[in-house]
């Protein structure tokens, strides 16, 4: 039974570990592939995590190991006590068979001698078995002691008592036949033999009480002896009526006696008395000698045994001790732990002295009473010596751990202390760049912010050594630490980590920025000092040419220089719209404030600067041309004022393209102005030229036709420059009023689209309820039409730009086709999603709809079924094999349906959106799971609806139950199947091989038959009903069926009055031989005197079988 025990209590654990080597082992290459591919930083990690896999695998082999030990140990104990106990029964069936067998008590002196001297030594023979019996009593209480199942401890005590009422019957009848032999002596009047035996008798047992062994210091050796003066004593006891027989005897004779005769005989009896007396005294001091032996032993080796279990206990706990913290918490908590601990094993330190000095008097002191060392005397100074190395290697362990718990202190400490300044360092660092201002645009500015970026990319590259040196110490907590401890750790140093990669990011963005922002400012700043510094020097020409000669000659010359100077001055001007332009677009730009007035500022200069030149380009022409005309070479004047007309002309043209964005525009206008001013100042010019031509033609000169031809082309170009400016001033107010209304459009457009992007890409969840789709695509397909709306909005802004295209300079033909291209793109992307969401609509609204229409299906579908499977349940399922079957795949063809329903049920109540169950985590539970899998493979979850839909919750609780009905129907087919299947195969059913096959059985299981009946007798009446003994043995997991029970039960109850008795029972198991039932009036009378005579003490069963228990 042990072995059985063992075998159904280990195999599936034992097939789960063997199960998990593969899936270890697969780990393991998995581990080693891992190291080889990872990081540096991160193999120790790996390696550890190995590791603790590897030493979780060998800790698991070890215990398993160390408990199969156990097993085995107490298996083997386990058979050697039922070895024992049934060679103990075995003994007392042949002890009493033996006893049964003597003679009866003789009528003459020497067949009573003879039967007393058999006596005598059937009485050492059973005094030696009477020991071997208190050793295994005694062995029976330890295995009490070590089990906590009530079952077990039934199984043990049941045989225990059982074996000390036979023992005690045994000795009962021992004495009763010892009474009347003594009696049969005195009866034939041999007194003085009767005398002389009992005294020889007292004799022997006071040797015997001298001779026994001195008392021991082991528990287990005082035991024994204890039990062995208990058998004395129990001999001695049963002297008692011997002596008061002789006694009496005694005294009837000194009455009949003479004197010398009496007094003669009065010695003796006092002598027997005395003799009496001192061993019973002996008997007794011996008794409490042993006893307080026994208790201070126990005390003594209690105590000892549980220190040495808290020493054991302390050792294990150290032995299993976690890895230290890597956190100054966590390891100072487990440093005082430790120290706690420890202060309990200093604690401890009086006791183990003391326990020590106790052992070593207690050797002492029993050491001079032994003749040699005994086992006692080695299993406490074994003890002793245990108790002495489990102390020194406690301290040692104890004295390492807290060195090594000293030292994770500091790492951790260390370790904690480095993390936090370089925490706090990084957020100063991050605070320094979120303090920073924007890149200036200002030369000046900017080159101050990348020195003073470059000093913060100096400290960051300092700190670089630091964070390195910060993870290196981590990985090394996070190898020696325990685990939550790892996992804080490592979301600490992946948490620096990320944010030193994202400050030494955002440093080198910063650092782009600036050096991007120096670029532009000084292209920027360049382009103007050149600028500046030419219209600086060309002011400066100008003022000091301010002197006019009065030689025409030089005026001339002076003029032509002049001319040169304007053309100079001309070809800065792209130059200057360039600086202007990018000025203007810096400043856009510029996010800092002190950026955009020095912005203002520098253009506004550089503005002015080139105004007063201009201007004093001009006021210089203007007076040269003057002077040239009051020096008498009015011809020469003339002709440099037209060949000006001539040369601003092309510039005034029609033709010429004004239009474009509105940036261009507006520059073009501040060109026109100037010109304009410029117009203006040479009016002067103009009247002068004129009035001095009248005055030539009135002198009458040779040339006043020519003059007249002069002044008449004058006039012309002058009224043509002067109406050309008027009607390009015309245009480029046109233009300026159409570049405003495109970017008014564009922008109005732009915001119009961003808004309509946000409103579509946040629309969120569908509603699941018809009517607030229909709302929602009512609502829709209003926006549909304000998109078409502003289609018109599109066409005409992007028709504005296109006629902007068709007379507009080239430098803007990218620009207005990019805003023109952006319009439409957006636009046509914004309809796009409208045309997908209003689809998405629609389907969502065909999909309710359509699962509205399959729920009331399925719900019709359902009533039919719940009708047909409840009028089915109510007819009475045939008798017939064919006929079941034919139903069964009747049912399955429904099953088969209703698992052709299952998607639209599921379709229908979304079930997809569920969440799954949790998986099952270990080997046996995925295996557990997969059979039930494989058993139900159509079992269903009760669904669970979110919605407020009662059609959907209808619809859930019917197919639930629909499939409830289904499930129990195939059952009860299913179970009359098997039952008609099984009444098939029960037709030739044979009792003779089920009576050989549960025999087999309960050999297999080193049972006996009478324990198996005396477990189900609860009441202990010696018999069962046949409901008992049906469930008894279904219960005990023979393999077997309730109906081969019923026919084997009206097998064995062959009287039929509904009981089975004990005879009943082995007769059926044992038809070829006696099962010993009384047969005779005379054994009837004499078994039930008996059984009334033992009720008190055991089982009534036990005194018919206990001389037959071998055979079982």
């Amino acid at each position: 039974m042990p072995s059985v025990c063992l075998s159904l209590s280990h195999q599936a654990i034992k097939a789960e570990t063997d199960g998990l080597r593969e899936e270890l082992e697969f780990v393991r290459t998995l581990g080693a592939d891992l190291i080889f591919a990872c990081g540096e930083t991160e193999k120790p990690e790996v390696k550890k995590t190995i590791d603790e896999m590897n030493a979780a695998w060998e800790g698991l082999n070890r215990t398993w190991r160390e408990r199969m030990e156990r097993l085995e140990e107490a298996m083997t104990a386990s058979v050697q006590y039922q070895d024992a106990l049934q060679s103990m029964f075995d003994y007392l069936d042949n002890a009493v068979i033996k006893l049964c067998d003597m003679s009866t008590v003789g009528t003459d002196l020497g067949t009573v001698k003879q039967q007393i001297e058999e006596l005598k030594h059937y009485k050492v023979e059973v005094y030696q078995q009477q020991i071997d019996m208190e050793k295994l009593c005694h062995q029976g209480e330890l295995l009490l002691k070590k089990v906590s199942d009530q079952t077990d401890r039934d199984m043990i005590q049941e045989p225990l008592t059982e074996l000390r009422h036979l023992w005690d019957n045994l000795g009962d009848k021992i004495t009763h036949r010892q009474h009347k032999l003594e009696g049969a002596l005195l009866a034939l009047g041999q007194f003085q033999h009767a005398l002389s035996e009992l005294q020889s008798w007292l004799s022997h047992t006071h040797a015997t009480l001298d001779t026994q062994r001195p008392v021991n210091s082991d528990p287990k050796a005082i035991e024994i002896e204890l039990a062995k003066h208990h058998v004395l004593r129990n001999d001695v006891l049963s002297h008692r009526s011997t002596v008061e027989t002789v006694n009496a005897a005694g005294a009837e004779l000194l009455e009949s006696s003479p004197g010398d005769e009496a007094n003669h005989l009065r010695g003796q009896l006092d002598h027997l008395n005395r003799g009496w007396e001192n061993l019973l005294l002996k008997t007794q001091d011996r008794q409490k000698l042993l006893e307080a032996a026994l208790h201070q032993a126990e005390g003594f080796h209690g105590e000892l045994e549980e220190f040495l279990q808290w020493l054991r206990r302390t050792e294990s706990q150290l032995s299993a001790a976690k890895p230290t913290g890597g956190l100054p918490e966590t390891a100072r908590e487990q440093l005082q732990q430790h120290l706690e601990l420890q202060t309990q094993l200093a604690q401890r330190a009086e006791q183990y002295n003391r326990l020590l000095d106790a052992g070593e008097s207690m050797l002492l002191s029993r050491g001079g009473e032994e003749g040699g060392p005994g086992a006692g005397t080695t299993q406490t100074q074994q003890n002793l010596a245990l108790l002495q190395n489990k102390w020194a290697s406690l301290n040692t362990k104890m004295d390492d751990r807290t060195a090594k718990l000293d030292e994770a202190v500091s790492l951790a400490t260390g370790f904690q202390s480095s993390l936090q300044d370089t925490i706090n360092w990084l957020t100063q660092a991050e605070q320094t760049l979120n303090m920073a201002q924007p890149p200036s645009l200002i030369l000046d500015t900017v080159l101050f912010q990348i020195d003073e970026h470059k000093v913060f990319v100096n400290e960051v590259n300092t700190h670089r050594e630091q964070v390195l040196a910060l993870e290196k110490a981590g990985s090394q907590l996070r190898f020696a630490s325990i685990k939550q401890d790892v996992v804080l750790i490592k979301n600490l140093l992946l948490s620096v980590q990320a944010r030193w990669d994202k400050l030494v990011q955002r440093s080198l963005d910063r650092g782009r920025h600036l050096d991007e922002a120096r670029k532009r400012a000084k292209q920027f700043h360049e382009a103007w000092r050149k600028l500046s510094d030419w219209l600086e020097e060309a002011e400066s020409r100008l003022d000091s040419e301010l002197e006019i000669s009065n030689e025409p000659d030089k005026i001339r010359v002076q003029l032509t220089k002049h001319k040169e100077f304007q053309k100079a001055l001309g070809s800065k001007q792209p130059v200057y719209d360039t600086t202007v332009r990018s000025g203007k677009a810096m400043r856009d730009k510029a996010t800092l404030p002190e950026d955009t007035q020095k912005l203002d500022h520098l253009l506004g200069e550089v503005r002015d600067k080139w105004d007063t030149v201009c201007g004093k380009s001009v006021e210089r022409q203007h007076k040269l041309e003057e002077a040239l005309l009051f020096s008498g070479q009015f011809a020469e004047a003339l002709q440099a004022l037209v060949d000006w007309l001539y040369r601003v002309e092309p510039q005034l043209a029609e033709d010429l393209p004004v239009h474009g964005d509105l940036d261009l525009v507006s520059n073009l206008m501040d060109s026109h102005k100037a010109f304009q001013k410029e117009l203006g100042k040479r009016t002067t010019s103009v009247h002068a030229l004129k009035r001095s031509a009248r005055e030539l033609m009135e002198t009458g000169r040779d040339d006043t036709a020519w003059v007249k031809v002069q002044l008449q082309e004058l006039s012309n170009r002058w009224d043509t420059v002067c109406a050309l400016s008027v009607t390009k001033q015309t245009r480029l107010q046109q233009a300026l009023k159409q570049a405003e209304e495109f970017r008014t459009a564009v922008r109005l457009l732009l915001e119009w689209l961003s808004e309509a992007e946000q409103t579509l890409r946040f629309r969120g969840v569908l509603p699941e309820e018809a009517e607030t789709l229909q709302a929602l695509l009512h609502t829709h397909r209003n926006f549909m039409a304000t998109v078409e709306e502003k289609r018109t909005d599109v066409n005409r802004a992007a028709g504005q730009g296109e006629a902007i295209l068709t007379a507009c300079q080239a430098d803007c033909i990218t620009t207005i086709k990019h805003w023109i291209t952006i319009i439409r793109a957006r636009f046509e992307e914004v309809l796009t999603w409208a045309k997908q969401h209003e689809q998405r609509l629609e389907t969502a609204l065909t999909e309710l709809l359509n699962n509205a229409t399959l729920l009331e299906e399925l719900l019709s579908w359902l009533q039919w079924a719940e009708t047909t499977l409840v009028q089915r349940d109510g007819e009475t399922l045939p008798q017939d094999i064919p006929q079941l079957k034919t139903l069964i795949t009747e049912h399955q063809v429904f099953m088969e349906e209703m698992t052709r329903k299952q998607p639209d049920v599921d379709k229908v109540t979304k079930t997809y959106k569920r969440k799954p169950a949790e998986p099952p985590s270990s080997l046996a539970e995925r295996r557990g799971a997969r059979k039930n899998q494989q058993q139900q493979p159509h079992q269903q979850a009760a669904m669970q609806v979110a919605g407020g839909n009662p059609r959907l919750t209808q619809l859930c609780s019917r197919w639930q139950q629909v499939w409830l009905l289904a499930l129990d129907r195939q059952r009860k087919l299913n179970d009359a199947l098997d039952r008609l299947e099984e009444l098939k195969e029960f037709a030739s059913f044979d009792f003779d091989v089920w009576r050989k096959k549960y025999m087999r059985w309960m050999n297999h299981k080193k049972s006996r038959v009478m324990d198996f009946f005396r477990r189900i007798d609860k009441d202990q009446d010696g018999k069962i009903t046949r409901q008992e003994f049906i469930d008894g043995i279904l219960a005990s997991k023979f393999p077997t069926s309730r109906l081969e029970m019923t026919a084997v039960a009206d097998i064995f109850d062959q009287d039929g009055d509904g009981y089975i008795d004990y005879y009943e029972f082995v007769a059926a198991l044992h038809p070829n031989k006696d099962a010993y039932r009384p047969t005779t009036d005379a054994d009837k009378i004499e078994d039930e005197v008996r059984k009334t005579h033992t009720h008190s003490y055991h089982k009534p069963i036990i005194n018919h079988t206990h001389t037959h228990k071998h055979l079982f």
